[in-house]
């Protein structure tokens, strides 16, 4: 049998076999099993499969390569090869967002990265949010098809690319784990996920187990793993995530976020896990604002007011042509240190040139016509500066309640784990000064990525952390925060920068009063 390196969720097991003759007439089936039973116990073996044995066992003269997963119960038999094929054994990570899909080829016996790749997600052509995409799915079926087939496609789009770069064929992929939102894995199932947006707010289903790819129209070989669901809007993504920051292992209090249009939220340790997530909004993706774009060439990403000028930054070094979330990030804490805006978010036109009115609006002219790459003038107004204050409100208000409800002071985390792209890029003290994250101390912060992939990776490697990714679905206790009767009060305390109380921000606090802006 050949050396498997890695524990990875699939095996490849070479095998020699004796072939049948001399009064020797065991069934093809049972000669393979048999000589499976003492390392794997019972082995399920697919018609689809038995279909391929003959002649290919006889043809390869009984030397044949098998790959067998476990579905949790038992092995499973998953594909058949002639020869040794030992050494070639590959595998898919897949992060499936609402708006881009990312995705990793790897080598499963050195757990080694072959290739990556990452497009929009091809559902945007049926609306840019999720909600607009499950309104125009529910009831009706083509729809849903359609929706689902754009899903199919965006995954077959990278496969192909993934060929190209690294020569590999996707049928040489026997196992895809896929890490994304309770709605998103609905879809990618064809399944309709209204029940999710409805009271009582249940999912059709949180757990898919293994899936055959070839029934999806993915055009992978073997099966497919989608990461299972907490509920609503806490989905695999999230579960990905808690595998990655390792709350559920440790003795110290961490507390996970995943700020994006949804806000998720888990608190704990290997003693107990308490979530909650709702909707944040798409400001913190750059989605509120007339020029806000995403993190893409010629997005501003960093802003600085010095000596009362505007300084910034763009992705690529272009001239700008929008900005995105970090960059609006970075603008409204500067702006706030230097009395641009007030506590509210009020702009200060006598504070700046760069605060102009347009249409009876006030704004930050951050490049004018001349300094824009596109000769527009590029405004962040006081809309967008509102609708960006709602998205920090609900999603502080979400780690506060989280916090009260378990008797825990900002203080007693530990660790504060981000993730997603937003929390990659995004500069930590301008976050804390806005008010977005508590004021801890910062050597507690652990910035993780892209999680969603990266705990599918670590799934797709570690075969054995599927015990953990079960548990941590049945263990984490979820909290609705739209059940809470006080959220919109909060919620208005924290619509100020930072906060109406600023002695739960005392690092900001010193900072505005160092401005002057304090006394």
């Amino acid at each position: 049998m050949g050396e498997q390196k890695i524990k990875a969720l699939t095996r490849k097991v070479f095998l020699k076999l004796s072939p049948p003759g001399n009064g020797d007439i065991i069934g093809d089936q049972e000669r393979i099993l048999s000589a499976l039973t003492q390392e794997f116990g019972t082995v399920r073996f697919s018609r689809g499969l038995l279909k391929k044995v003959y002649p290919l066992c006889r043809e390869a003269n009984w030397e044949i390569t098998l790959t067998l997963v476990n579905n949790g119960i038992s092995w499973e038999l998953i594909q058949l090869e002639a020869g040794d094929q030992c050494e070639r054994h590959f595998g898919l990570a897949v992060d499936l967002g609402s708006t881009s899909v990312a995705m990793k080829l790897v080598d499963l016996n050195t757990g080694k990265v072959l290739g990556e790749e990452s497009s929009l997600n091809h559902q945007i052509q049926y609306g840019d949010d999720i909600l607009s995409r499950i309104f125009y799915a529910k009831n009706k079926p083509d729809h849903l098809i359609a929706v689902q087939q754009a899903t199919v496609n965006t995954f077959n789009e990278l496969l192909q690319r993934l060929e190209t770069t690294t020569g590999i064929t996707a049928q040489e992929s026997f196992i895809m784990v896929v890490s994304g939102n309770t709605t998103m894995i609905h879809f990618l199932l064809g399944i309709d996920p209204w029940p999710i947006f409805e009271y009582p707010f249940a999912p059709v289903f949180n757990h898919t187990g293994y899936l055959e790819a070839r029934e999806l129209g993915i055009n992978a070989g073997g099966y497919l793993y989608c990461m299972p669901s907490v509920a609503n809007y806490l989905g695999g993504d999230t579960v990905s995530g808690l595998l990655v920051a390792g709350l559920h292992e440790k003795e110290e209090l961490g507390l996970f976020i995943d700020i994006g249009t949804n806000g998720e939220m888990v608190l704990g340790n290997r003693h107990f896990l308490v979530a909650g997530a709702g909707a944040a909004g798409p400001a913190l993706e750059g989605g509120i604002s007339k020029n806000g774009m995403k993190a893409t060439a010629g997005a501003v990403d960093s802003v600085v007011i010095a000596e009362n000028e505007l300084v910034l930054t763009t992705i690529g070094g272009h001239r700008p042509l929008g900005i995105c979330g970090s960059g609006i990030v970075d603008l409204i804490a500067q702006m706030l240190l230097n009395g641009w805006i007030d506590f509210s978010g009020r702009f200060n036109p006598e504070k700046s040139r760069r605060i102009v009115s347009r249409d009876g609006e006030f704004g930050v002219l951050y490049a004018s016509q001349d300094e824009s790459g596109n000769g527009q003038e590029l405004l962040f107004t006081q809309r967008d500066m509102s609708q960006f204050i709602d998205t920090k409100a609900a999603a502080s208000t979400m780690v506060a309640y989280l916090l009260e409800r378990l008797g825990v002071a900002p203080m007693d985390v530990e660790r504060l784990y981000v993730s997603g792209a937003f929390g990659t890029y995004i500069n930590l003290e301008s976050a804390i000064t806005i008010g977005l994250y508590p004021d801890l101390p910062r050597e507690r912060f652990v910035f993780l990525g892209n999680s969603s992939l990266e705990g599918a990776y670590a799934l797709l490697i570690n075969g054995e952390k599927m015990d953990a990714v079960a548990r941590l679905q049945e263990r984490i206790e979820y909290l609705e925060f739209g059940a809470a009767t006080d959220f919109i009060s909060r919620m208005y305390a924290s619509r100020f920068l930072p906060h109406t109380d600023f002695d739960l921000y005392p690092t900001v606090k010193a900072a505005l009063r160092k401005q002057g802006r304090l006394r």
